[in-house]
């Protein structure tokens, strides 16, 4: 699948058949996402996001007193009665009436869905049309979605394109044509996917993950994987990755949102945005983790050419070239480079000022050894950590 378009719904039951243009081009719909599918070339996938509170309009209250999956199934059925034909569907928990939730759970709701249609279908383009959506579910669902491709480039190590579109606003019994707008379109790679990923987490104060403290997690570790991830330090993250693995798990989560009926309310529980943060955040840095026990010289520095700005890049590569330099001398014996290193001053310890300097590839804290032709670096060795734990210190 080389593009994929998804949509926001508001309330279907009030759309109308009316004629869409874009670049010269006319089609009748009643929603614009579709006309804009035969607009485009490759035809994309279509995915309608519909908040869950449509269900007091649809007449689905019923369905969704019982589960979210009857829910959800009389939600999408009855939508298509109004024209809402998509190749899939996300029904997400937003506040309407008697649907009580909290907006962030839309957010992280469409955050995981949407990463998860990413990742089966595999496209070149993403697009959100926005035209139909209704209070914070346009923006909430931008964001929501420029997360998920963020996470979804860096880890697929591929750069895709990213577009919204908007239509002219409907007038009352004016059939149009409406002028279908491309109001945003932007190139996210590898490298920019990581940055928007790990700001997501430091543009935000520390007290903000706090309450992750009550579900067992090292808050102030968020932080400081986001500071090496945007750092390059990515032989920590190899050596961390089952560590990582492990702790992604309280980050996940299904379609599913937990329903409960009180007092005359639907009251809507789901994972909320810090989950969704974090869970792009530790999904990113999965990407780094080892191939067959070994980081190779080789693969570091194909992070550092993708995943590092130039200056880190460039560090971690000369870097590379110096421990090439010394390769007579590396055997399948773990040794510290400042070991085999030819320089003395290579031979103090290190602080935050020379992890840095040194592309996170420290003299005192690296090790280095060969496995079959390749020479693998990491700050372990014998299950001594002591050397990743400075490390960690100085993230």
């Amino acid at each position: 699948m080389s593009a994929i378009i998804f949509a926001t719904i508001g309330d279907p039951t009030v759309y109308k058949e009316v004629k869409y243009s874009f670049q010269g081009k006319e089609e009748r719909s009643n929603v614009s996402f579709l006309a804009i599918k035969k607009f485009l070339e490759p035809i994309p996938k279509t995915v309608a996001i519909l908040g869950i509170s449509v269900a007091e309009k649809l007449g689905c209250k019923d369905e969704c007193t019982a589960s979210y999956d009857q829910c959800k199934q009389c939600i999408v059925e009855k939508s298509k009665g109004f024209g809402v034909n998509a190749d899939e569907y996300i029904v997400a928990p937003n506040i309407l009436g008697i649907f009580k939730s909290k907006p962030d759970y839309y957010f992280s709701h469409v955050y995981y869905n949407s990463l998860k249609i990413l990742e089966n279908e595999k496209p070149n383009k993403i697009y959100l049309d926005t035209t139909h959506g209704i209070n914070y579910m346009p923006i909430l669902a931008k964001d929501a979605l420029l997360l998920a491709t963020s996470a979804y480039a860096a880890r697929q190590e591929k750069e895709v394109s990213f577009g919204m579109f908007n239509s002219d606003p409907y007038v009352k019994d004016i059939e149009g044509p409406y002028e279908i707008h491309l109001t945003e379109s932007i190139r996210v790679s590898p490298l920019a996917g990581l940055k928007y990923v790990t700001t997501q987490i430091l543009n935000k104060d520390l007290n903000y993950f706090q309450s992750l403290k009550k579900e067992g997690v090292d808050f102030i570790k968020i932080h400081k994987i986001a500071r090496g991830l945007d750092n390059g330090l990515f032989v920590y993250f190899a050596d961390k990755a089952e560590e990582i693995q492990g702790l992604i798990k309280k980050f996940e989560a299904d379609e599913k949102v937990d329903i409960k009926f009180e007092a005359g309310t639907i009251k809507l529980e789901y994972k909320d945005a810090k989950h969704a943060l974090v869970h792009a955040l530790l999904y990113v840095a999965l990407r780094f983790k080892k191939e067959g026990g070994c980081l190779d010289l080789e693969t570091l520095e194909n992070f550092a050419k993708v995943y590092a700005d130039k200056v880190t890049s460039t560090i971690i590569r000369n870097e590379i070239d110096r421990i090439k330099e010394n390769a007579d001398k590396i055997t399948s014996e773990k040794k510290l480079l400042r070991e085999i290193a030819k320089e003395e001053g290579e031979k103090r310890d290190f602080d935050q000022r020379i992890l840095y300097a040194h592309g996170g590839l420290p003299y005192a804290g690296t090790y280095v050894y060969r496995s079959g032709e390749k020479i693998c670096i990491s700050y372990i060795a014998d299950n001594d950590k002591t050397n990743i734990n400075k490390i960690e210190e100085h993230m």
